[in-house]
C-alpha cells in the first residue's frame, strides 16, 4: 500500500566524502548572491570540494541552495551554500580547489597555534 508519508519522504542515499578534509581556522569572508550580503568569519575545515563556514554574527539565518563567493587565505572561489546549522554553513564549491592552493591553504593552517589537523 502506497502512503502519502512513502511518497514524500526523503530518501537519503549513503553519503561518503571524496576528498580528505582539513580543519583549521583560517579568517575570510562570504559574500552571498550578488554581493547583497557579506559575512566575515572563520573556516573551520575545507576539502578541494567544499568547506565550511562560520560567521561572526549570533544568529545564522537558514540558507540553501544560494550562490556565494568565499574568500580565505588569498583563495576566491565561487559556489553554494548547502546546508546551515549551529555550526555555519556548509558549502559546495563550484570547482574543486587545485593541489597547489590546497597545499597553500595547509601551510597557512599549520601557522595557527593549536589547531589539531
Amino acid at each position: 500500500m502506497i502512503t502519502l508519508g512513502s511518497i514524500f519522504k526523503r530518501k537519503r542515499k549513503d553519503f561518503s566524502r571524496a576528498a580528505r578534509r582539513y580543519n583549521c581556522r583560517i579568517e575570510g569572508n562570504l559574500v552571498v548572491g550578488d554581493r547583497l550580503v557579506n559575512f566575515d568569519g572563520i573556516v573551520t575545515d575545507f576539502s578541494s570540494g567544499g568547506a565550511q563556514f562560520r560567521p561572526k554574527l549570533l544568529y545564522i539565518m537558514d540558507r540553501r541552495d544560494v550562490p556565494i563567493t568565499l574568500t580565505f587565505g588569498g583563495v576566491e572561489i565561487a559556489g553554494r551554500i548547502m546546508s546551515t546549522s549551529p555550526a555555519g554553513f556548509g558549502l559546495r564549491f563550484d570547482d574543486p580547489i587545485s593541489e597547489a592552493q590546497i597545499e597553500g591553504l595547509i601551510g597557512l593552517a599549520n601557522k595557527q597555534p593549536g589547531l589539531v589537523h
